[in-house]
């Protein structure tokens, strides 16, 4: 799984450049989402990377690193993603 898919995929939810999506980084704190982005980043990471996450997910990804990491422990359901 590349990081680099997952930095174009916040960038374009978030309205930022991939440079800045940084894995220290705070959804909530740094890039100012609110809860309609928090979910668009669920559905999202179901979209391209095929993992099916429950809502509840949300609240335990704090930080662009932690979401990378249950990406990475593939916690998640594994069905098909697309290629972004």
């Amino acid at each position: 799984m590349e990081y680099e898919k997952l930095q174009n995929l916040l960038a374009e939810i978030l309205e930022v450049e991939p440079e800045q999506i940084r894995k220290e980084k705070s959804f909530v704190k740094d890039y100012g989402a609110d809860s309609l982005t928090l979910f668009q980043i669920l559905m999202g990471v179901e979209a391209v990377f095929g993992v099916i996450a429950e809502e509840q997910e949300l609240l335990r990804w704090n930080t662009v690193g932690e979401l990378w990491e249950y990406l990475q422990t593939g916690r998640g359901i594994t069905g098909k993603g697309s290629s972004l």
